[in-house]
């Protein structure tokens, strides 16, 4: 199996050096005394190499600095000569901090006896035990992503440079990992703005593979989707990991098979200060907000947010609204204790669209969203929504006896209040028409020319708990966990006449044309070992076990007539897996997985007769892969295959309440693709980057490819960042040619499996620059300001698909941004 797995990748990549780049013996600056962790810093921004450390390292530790003229390893022994700790060359790029007695370090230093050993990970591990990595890229530079060495499926980890240099202050996590390979996201109003319409991994579409939050899944109650600018910014992010594969038995999550995307939070950082900021730009853009970092005593450090933006955004009449508060604290307990606290509000008020027609963006532009004719179903006035979210956990991190303890409480809620027309792309005022109807369901009369709409509200509150455990056993280490969450979800839906601002009724004599609640119970217990058979090969068999329970108590269900429900469905399967990791050198990996997936039903299942009966969704996974890292040049590749079985499909039906979107079995699909991502110092301060992917899903023996899949999708760019506080970027995303729709609904009723709504590929580049001092006006600690730009070319394409419109029946599109100027100024104080 070894030697297969060998041969594969080396057909694959036959290029690839035998040996990493020689690392260099350059001689250094100086570097002065100051408290340790910050001296790491300078040093592996001056060095470009990775300097991997637990957080946990006390601000009371010193460094005694660093002369200059010292090769790098030597200037590295200087910073940390009396401080109890050393260093181990994981990689010629890598170097983890470890206490000084630790065994297999290059040298044992002294430690004081005066000084507790700080609470330091050998392994130069994370702080909890969620499978998300913390490695940099291993250039010096600014990059979008990278893969790290130890990954065992295709991995790109997007690091905070980039999230703070690459992108607009204001960004969206859909924002920070479009770049990625197999990514493509719509988000037609700008970057940052409104409502994002769709993100796709590998043809894997939002509810079709996992977002995380701290190791936390979340999302929508009942289908799992994800509003993306109801929740985090990357003023809040440290990083984010886009793991595109199933992971192992320690990875939790509804839809693992598609892949996970995993956020962290950012982490207080060790030097306090009060960094207020601004942004302003294209479409009456403007945002300000500020953050502290701050210090409570000698064992709690803090991080709060607080930012507001208004902006009419892209699409004319949207008027997007946003608050967002953010706080963190992280208290160490004891040398192998932290508790830490997140808590998260997200506020956003928007008018919103619901795509154009063809005619509609030949007559009026590509920025046509909304009219200002209160006569029209179009109008701003009368498609409203707000949107509700928080989110706080409370974490431990422990060490109890052999076993290392990471446990996680948490509250997630989620409310999506709307007020909007039947159809808010409607421009025919012959389509107005409103009656109304008494208790009984007798129609009482009819008013030619009223706006229809309906005010619907949405929302759950989830909490759950995340526990992870792992601990050395045998030859390898043992993880072992469980995750655990309720959610209870109430919806309700009003019909109305938007002219006169009342209730008009239903024709079945009840106000509302639904009102129910359901839960979902969740139980995903996991059991995996990563079995080091020898010093450069780990195998990693693993299993978890996913229980879905829904159950709906419907006062009134969503059917004709609408009637009280109650119901209840439980889907449930044992997922095994396997991974194979090997170290070919110190710079190159390889892995092999294979995997099973499942995904339980949404909600609908039971919500509505024609979605009744259907099974979860269930895949093998199947991936091969490397990665590779040098100071100068990092990569990684990858191919994968994935049989689907029971895959569900969205059609739209005609019903009373409007049209509504229920799923059907498509049957069998197939996945399968490859990808490349690489990145390439040309020198210390600049880096070109560029991935491709090929990407192939089409449903079982068809050639009908499924929808929202482009086949091949790239990014190319260069990067720059230099040490005299100067950076910026330049980056371009292509995205292949897709389809809107896979299925049709014949006259029959039957499902036929077919594309349309063609939708062409488009390229479109986005630019920042930017300069950032530590030096400022007196009383700041410097300054920050930036350009970013997105769309520069302002290319005009069709990005995604809308559904269709419910009097013409005809399609409805969302399209590319047009070109965005935004200024970004911040000041720490």
């Amino acid at each position: 199996m070894r030697r297969s797995l060998f041969l594969a990748i080396a057909l694959i990549l036959n290029t690839v050096p035998a040996r990493v780049l020689a690392q260099t013996q350059v001689t250094q600056a100086s570097i002065a005394p100051m408290p340790l962790n910050r001296a790491l810093d300078a040093f592996a921004h001056q060095t470009g190499l990775q300097v991997v450390y637990r957080a946990e390292i006390p601000d009371t530790l010193q460094s005694k600095g660093a002369p200059a003229g010292l090769p790098a390893e030597q200037q590295l022994k200087r910073l940390l000569q009396g401080t109890g700790l050393d260093y181990r060359a994981v990689t010629p790029t890598t170097y983890t901090i470890v206490p000084a007695s630790a065994p297999g370090n290059v040298q044992a230093g002294n430690r004081p006896a005066d000084k507790p050993l700080p609470a330091i990970d050998p392994t130069g591990g994370m702080k909890d035990l969620a499978p998300v990595s913390v490695s940099a890229n291993a250039v010096d530079t600014l990059a979008p992503s990278a893969a790290p060495l130890e990954a065992t499926q295709p991995t790109s980890v997007i690091d905070e440079r980039f999230i703070r240099d690459g992108l607009r202050f204001n960004a969206n996590f859909d924002d920070i990992i479009k770049y990625a390979p197999s990514v493509t996201v719509s988000s037609p109003e700008g970057p940052g703005l409104g409502k994002n319409e769709g993100i796709s991994i590998r043809g894997f579409q939002d509810g079709q593979f996992n977002i995380t939050f701290d190791g936390i899944p979340f999302g929508d109650a009942s289908d799992l989707h994800h509003t993306t600018s109801a929740y985090f910014n990357n003023h809040v992010l440290g990083q984010a990991e886009i793991d595109r594969g199933p992971g192992g038995g320690s990875t939790i999550g509804n839809a693992t098979f598609g892949g996970t995307v995993a956020l962290r939070s950012r982490d207080p950082s060790d030097e306090p200060g009060i960094t207020p900021y601004l942004t302003i730009g294209s479409w009456n853009t403007r945002a300000g907000g500020v953050n502290v970092d701050e210090s409570l005593g000698s064992h709690t450090r803090v991080f709060a947010d607080v930012s507001k933006e208004a902006s009419d955004t892209y699409l004319k009449g949207t008027n997007d609204k946003r608050e967002h508060v953010f706080l963190k604290t992280i208290t160490q307990l004891g040398d192998q204790t932290a508790l830490t606290f997140v808590t998260s509000y997200n506020r956003e008020h928007q008018n919103t669209v619901q795509g154009a027609t063809l005619d509609e963006i030949a007559k009026f532009g590509w920025r046509y969203g909304l009219s200002n004719d209160p006569a029209l179903q179009s109008y701003q006035g009368y498609n409203n929504a707000a949107y509700y979210s928080s989110f706080t956990y409370l974490g431990l991190t422990s060490r109890v006896g052999d076993w290392d303890v990471d446990n996680k409480v948490y509250l997630n809620t989620f409310d999506h209040w709307s007020r909007k027309t039947s159809d808010a792309s409607d421009n025919n005022r012959a389509d107005n028409s409103v009656s109304f109807y008494n208790a009984q369901g007798k129609k009482v009369s009819t008013v030619k020319g009223d706006v229809p709409g309906k005010l619907a509200d949405s929302g759950f509150h989830a909490f759950g708990d995340v526990l992870r455990l792992a601990r050395d056993l045998g030859p390898g280490s043992l993880s072992t966990g469980v995750w655990l969450e309720r959610s209870l979800d109430a919806r309700y839906q009003l019909p109305m006449d938007l002219t006169t601002d009342q209730y008009t009724g239903t024709k079945y004599g009840p106000l509302q044309n639904y009102q129910l609640d359901d839960r979902t119970d969740t139980f995903q217990p996991y059991v995996q070992y990563d079995w080091k058979i020898t010093d450069t090969t780990t195998l990693s068999p693993g299993v978890r076990y996913s229980a879905v329970t829904r159950s709906l108590d419907a006062l009134l269900n969503k059917v004709s007539p609408p009637e009280p429900s109650k119901a209840e469905a439980t889907y449930h399967a044992t997922l095994p897996s396997l991974s194979l990791h090997q170290k070919l050198s110190d710079s190159w990996t390889a892995y092999a997985q294979a995997a099973k997936g499942f995904l339980a039903p949404p909600i609908d299942v039971i919500e509505i007769n024609g979605s009744h009966g259907l099974k979860p969704e269930l895949t093998t996974n199947f991936q091969l892969g490397t990665s590779y890292a040098s100071r100068q040049f990092t990569w990684g590749a990858d191919v994968y295959y994935i049989r689907f079985s029971n895959l569900l499909a969205e059609t739209t039906v005609a019903t009373d309440n409007g049209n509504e979107n229920v799923y059907v079995n498509g049957g069998g699909a197939i996945y399968k693709g490859a990808e490349l991502e690489a990145t390439y110092a040309l020198t210390h301060a600049l880096s070109f980057y560029a991935n491709a992917s090929y990407n192939k899903a089409t449903y079982r023996d068809t050639d009908v490819q499924i929808a929202g899949t482009p086949k091949v999708t790239g990014t190319l760019g260069m990067l720059y960042s230099s040490e005299q506080g100067y950076y910026g970027s330049l980056m371009g995303k292509f995205v292949g040619k897709q389809y809107g729709l896979d299925n049709t609904t014949d006259d029959s009723g039957r499902t036929v499996f077919a594309n349309s709504q063609r939708l062409g590929g488009y390229m479109s580049v986005d630019g920042a620059i930017g300069y950032r001092t530590e030096h400022g006006l007196p009383g700041t600690r410097g300054f920050s300001v930036s350009v970013d730009v997105n769309n520069i070319f302002n290319v005009h394409k069709l990005t995604s698909y809308a559904g269709t419109q419910s009097v013409s029946g005809e399609p409805l599109f969302f399209g590319l941004p047009g070109r965005g100027v935004f200024l970004d100024l911040s000041v720490k104080l």
